[in-house]
């Protein structure tokens, strides 16, 4: 509970900093540390939505939604979407629906501003675009069920709750304009806009930084991805610079977390050490520098599901994956 009031406080003070703070400085800072506060709660209600925050499901439930409401994400939607789809069947496409990799003629069989899209996606700057886009709008902000497959009142109501947080967000930006006589536009980009569209950017880079590198395989055959172990393989290791993993809560610590969500964060380097010390040769654990960051950026652009390979968008072979053997998969 401290870690929730504790990050909903940095959500708190940077949205008074960024709205009643008059010094343009103030304001840039109140904008990072709302970036910090939605970043931090919604990683408070990952957890929550995994059943790891709290021993009882009921504050699991409640104070998940609450958390999620600074990066206005429905509960239920992303408890289906991540729970189910992300981490029941991690790189398999089909089943899971995060930064899938299209093939080379599935790439080119797509429209014009599709593959324009694709290409900005995976430059290198694009992760914000792709999570507003793909994920945020398609899948979690009143999605059809053509993007979810179903209709449930919970999605419903889910979507409601953002509704009225994301009113409650405009209502305060519109006081603090009234009592202040700042420019409403001006409140609107430092107190809502920038600190989003961040969040966005910092989502996006996180999903793809923990299932896309040159040494991960995705899948198209459920049996192919259950006999090498998908759900353990597909997964990696980030190892961040100092201090930003804490920051993150831990959730860098991946290949734990896919192993057995139902660890907490708090436990989660604990359970990354142990799973290293007894199976460090079956998983891709790496340091992210700008070296590493340019490599997986170059090189995973499309990916050649037959013959195991990372493509670029000419389908030239980028990286060649050595898959398990049979005995090792077993």
């Amino acid at each position: 509970m401290l870690i929730f009031l504790f990050d909903a406080a940095l959500f708190g003070i940077g949205l008074w900093l960024a709205l009643w703070n008059p010094v343009i400085g103030m304001k840039l800072l109140g904008s990072a540390l709302l970036v910090a506060g939605i970043v931090r709660l919604f990683l408070v209600g990952h957890d929550a939505c995994h059943g790891s925050f709290f021993s009882k499901e009921g504050f699991n439930q409640v104070i998940g939604r609450l958390a999620f409401m600074g990066s206005l994400t429905p509960y239920s939607l992303w408890d289906v979407g991540h729970n189910l789809a992300h981490h029941g069947f991690s790189n398999l496409k089909g089943r899971d629906y995060v930064w899938v990799p299209f093939s080379k003629a599935e790439f080119d069989a797509l429209p014009p501003h599709r593959r324009v899209l694709e290409r900005i996606y995976r430059s290198g700057f694009g992760y914000g675009l792709y999570y507003l886009l793909e994920l945020w709008w398609k899948k979690l902000f009143f999605p059809t069920k053509k993007h979810v497959g179903a209709r449930r009142a919970s999605f419903t109501w889910d979507g409601v709750l953002v509704v009225v947080a994301l009113s409650l967000w405009i209502g305060v930006v519109a006081l603090a304009t009234v009592q202040t006589g700042q420019s409403w536009w001006l409140l609107t980009l430092f107190g809502m806009v920038v600190p989003f569209l961040f969040w966005n950017v910092i989502m996006g880079f996180i999903i793809f930084v923990h299932h896309t590198h040159p040494e991960v395989a995705w899948f198209d055959r459920k049996d192919e991805w259950l006999r090498f172990r998908g759900y353990l393989v597909s997964t990696l290791h980030v190892q961040m610079p100092p201090g930003i993993g804490r920051f993150l809560h831990n959730i860098m610590e991946h290949t734990a977390h896919h192993v057995n969500p139902r660890i907490p964060m708090f436990r989660l380097k604990e359970a990354q050490r142990a799973l290293s010390e007894r199976w460090n040769d079956q998983f891709v654990s790496y340091r992210l520098t700008w070296r590493s960051y340019a490599r997986a950026v170059r090189c995973c652009k499309l990916y050649d599901y037959s013959q195991h390979a990372w493509l670029n968008f000419r389908g030239e072979v980028m990286a060649q994956l050595p898959m398990p053997t049979e005995a090792n998969a077993a």
